[in-house]
């Protein structure tokens, strides 16, 4: 086949203004300023190989930005510009519209283009899935990865299923796709000791199997069954664990509000969680005997088992609040501390994009900067911290990022070399919604997820920014706070962090009166 090579320019058009995007006239000087896409425009306009370009636009359709392309879609195919310049398609030049609904998009620009929809029920999670499964550790076999198949067939269509139509709620609104990314994330985590040769020798073959078992119901807790609110998670608890023993029949599936029944598995699991408590209240634990007995058991803790300990062994012996700490600074140690803690450096230290959903007051935005500020390694990871308002821009947000980053080479920014940058954003659904239902700093925030680069808004040159994360905290959706683009969220594990019970609360007070009476 005779095909030429291809060049392609990716750009959000909602992640700038309109101004910035095609050009505009500088208020006071009146001199003319190109626009991204203008600049972009003219480069495959005058460019003479024979190259495919494409021009994609990825980002939501309204009728201002759009209607200025209507020349460029009809037959004569040119950009005209406020100032004057015409610039004629090339024959090479292809555009491409990626959004995710035409809700906004007139018949104008909807017949003027071809349309291919994808559908993720039809798509469905398996593709990824697949491709996922090919990216393992080399050191698993086949063995392995047919186990690993055989768990994901059995558990993640029902768990699914039950917290779509179970009467579960969510206290922000995922994908199926995303919860299935969000149980690979958590995997790829723990399968991170299967990574070197020859610890992997060193392993019991029976062992793995276990522990394959073990991490797999870990990040299914972890990822499907987090989303919830505090009665969700009671009923999930309940539904994993009838279908971890025993399965649910036709005559059982209508009281989960299943469609399909769930057969029962081929032969029991070995690494089931203990009874005592509810599947939240346990980490799974793969160490070596050894290392298990080098730590003491708590007095009078709940039992675990083999490989399931229970969260609270790590709220034993926690120090005391030191006397000269500001009460605004306090933060106590609870079950929920410890679990939040362990999870946000589990993937935090793999490179995972973390959203953390709750409502106010449930210490989101606390728990976070204690770990970024006070937990994680200071040599490597370095914050930075941005509050959106219902007034921030994309420029200001880009603004803040960029005057933190050190230039790596030419168009390429990132943070010092051999370190890491994290970019928590705090009310990330804050942001007011334009009249065309966009949010300009989510899509900017898209834009970096997504193609890993920002236009300069001097020279509308590529940035390229390397070596960067996101954490983002948010309560869930109304009174002020926005709907956030699904197109954003699939990116990241969502944790839900619940009001907490009057346990908690008055182990929070009983600590804080003790401080307060000591100090």
């Amino acid at each position: 086949m005779d095909e030429n090579k291809a060049e392609f320019t990716v750009i959000n058009p909602k992640s700038v203004t309109i101004g910035q995007l095609y050009g505009q006239f500088d208020p006071v000087s009146h001199e003319w300023s190109d626009g991204v896409l203008a600049v972009n425009y003219r480069k495959f306009a005058v460019s003479t190989t024979p190259d495919r370009k494409w021009l994609l636009f990825d980002g939501p359709v309204d009728a201002i930005w759009i209607e200025n392309m209507n020349t460029v879609l009809d037959d004569n195919k040119k950009l005209c510009l406020n100032s004057g310049e015409i610039i004629q398609l090339a024959k090479t030049t292809n555009l491409i519209f990626e959004p995710m609904d035409l809700e906004q998009a007139s018949p104008a620009t909807v017949s003027r283009c071809g349309m291919i929809y994808m559908e993720p029920a039809s798509l469905g999670w398996r593709p990824i899935f697949t491709s996922w499964v090919n990216l393992l550790p080399p050191t698993l076999t086949e063995q392995h990865k047919k186990l690993i198949v055989e768990l994901f067939e059995r558990f993640v269509d029902p768990c699914i299923a039950y917290l779509r139509k179970g009467g579960l709620k969510e206290l922000s609104p995922t994908s199926d796709s995303n919860l299935v990314r969000s149980l690979m994330n958590i995997l790829d985590c723990l399968f991170e000791k299967f990574h070197d040769p020859k610890k992997f020798a060193s392993y019991v073959t029976k062992e793995i199997f276990t522990w394959i078992e073990g991490m797999f119901f870990f990040a299914l807790i972890w990822s499907i069954g987090i989303t919830g609110d505090t009665n969700s998670r009671v009923k999930f608890d309940i539904f994993l664990r009838k279908i971890m023993v025993a399965g649910i029949d036709d005559e059982e599936k209508r009281n989960f509000s299943l469609l399909d029944p769930v057969p029962a598995p081929t032969k029991p699991y070995t690494a089931l969680l203990p009874e005592n408590l509810t599947i939240y209240h346990y980490k799974f634990v793969s160490e070596t005997a050894d290392e298990e007995n080098a730590r003491e058991k708590p007095p009078d803790a709940e039992e675990g088992n083999q490989y399931w300990e229970p969260w609270s062994y790590q709220l034993y012996n926690v120090p005391l609040i030191a006397k000269d700490t500001l009460f605004n600074e306090i933060i106590v140690e609870t079950l929920d501390t410890v679990r939040f803690t362990a999870l946000l450096d589990m993937l935090v230290t793999h490179q995972k994009s973390v959203l953390v959903v709750g409502p106010t007051g449930t210490g989101k935005s606390a728990y976070i900067i204690e770990y970024l500020l006070r937990k994680c390694d200071k040599a490597i990871y370095k914050p930075i911290f941005i509050n959106f308002s219902a007034q921030t821009s994309a420029s200001q947000t880009q603004d803040i990022i960029m005057s933190k980053l050190d230039k790596r080479r030419k168009g390429v920014y990132g943070p010092p070399v051999g370190q890491k940058c994290v970019v928590f954003v705090d009310d990330l659904n804050m942001p007011q919604v334009e009249q065309y239902g966009a949010q300009p700093p989510v899509e900017l925030l898209r834009q970096w997820l997504d193609h890993s680069n920002w236009y300069d808004r001097k020279d509308q040159s590529r940035i390229g920014l390397i070596d960067m994360q996101l954490i983002c905290a948010m309560g869930p959706p109304g009174g002020g706070r926005n709907a956030v683009t699904a197109r954003f969220l699939r990116h990241f594990n969502t944790i839900g962090i619940n009001e907490f019970d009057d346990k908690v609360l008055a182990t929070i007070f009983t600590k804080i009166m003790e401080w307060h009476i000591t100090a």
